[in-house]
């Protein structure tokens, strides 16, 4: 397993570089897309590197001081959890939620306790100073998240969604380009809203629940569903 340092303090020790370490689990297109949040916030990460099968040409594009560091298992063990003792690497994940529902979740169960995992806030996207952003979660650009709303661990809000005030996504909830999140909505844990797709105002979406793209939810959902179209339905014609 490739050894990822603390972060650096620089040479000059009347100005030291404070950006911690960064490290992303994927090396596909999400991955892309955090490592360019990240990026984006110089001051706040140094991309060390990332966990994947195999080398990512697109990341090695991107930057080409971002090592490939093997695959999860890699890491997998006590030892990310001495190093995020020590001051190590945090980690984020860098594949999004709509393929594989619950892949996200194993995959963090598969690493040690003790873990840290990263936040990660594109420099351009706008978070409110009251809205609460767990463990692990990730903004893309031109998102937003509005006051009094909470992202939970390891949640999407991805490049361009919105998210008004109150709303509530779950952790590992996946909110697509796009996607607008009306105030007070509750998204369950794991779930999924689809590129472009519209949740009312006080609506509750249950755990797992996949929202096609363009959709528009206009009632509650109830868990492991899939829903989709003018006004949301689940493919055999029941309307929410």
């Amino acid at each position: 397993m490739a050894a990822i340092n603390a972060p650096d303090k620089g040479a000059d020790p009347g100005n030291p570089v404070t950006a911690a370490s960064l490290v992303v689990v994927g090396g596909g297109e999400h991955a892309a897309v955090v490592v360019d949040a990240a990026l984006s916030r110089p001051d706040t990460w140094r991309v060390a590197g990332y966990l994947a099968p195999m080398r990512s040409e697109r990341l090695a594009a991107m930057d080409p001081a971002i090592e490939h560091l093997g695959a999860d298992d890699a890491w997998a063990t006590d030892a990310v959890a001495n190093d995020a003792a020590t001051g190590g690497p945090q980690l984020v994940l860098g594949f999004g939620g709509g393929i594989r529902p619950g892949d996200r979740e194993r995959t963090v169960e598969g690493f040690a306790a003790g873990t840290r995992w990263a936040a990660v806030i594109h420099a351009a996207a706008t978070v409110s100073s009251s809205a609460t952003v767990g463990a692990g979660a990730f903004v893309g650009p031109k998102a937003v998240v509005g006051p009094g709303a909470t992202l939970g661990e390891h949640a999407i809000v991805n490049s361009g969604a919105i998210v008004e005030h109150d709303v509530v996504v779950g952790p590992y909830a996946h909110v697509a380009p796009g996607a607008v999140i009306g105030g007070g909505a509750q998204i369950g844990r794991g779930a999924f809203i689809g590129l472009g797709a519209r949740v009312r105002d006080h609506v509750t979406v249950g755990d797992r629940v996949v929202v096609g793209m363009g959709a528009a939810v206009v009632g509650d959902v109830a868990a492991d569903r899939m829903v989709l179209g003018l006004p949301a339905a689940d493919p055999d014609g029941r309307h929410d």
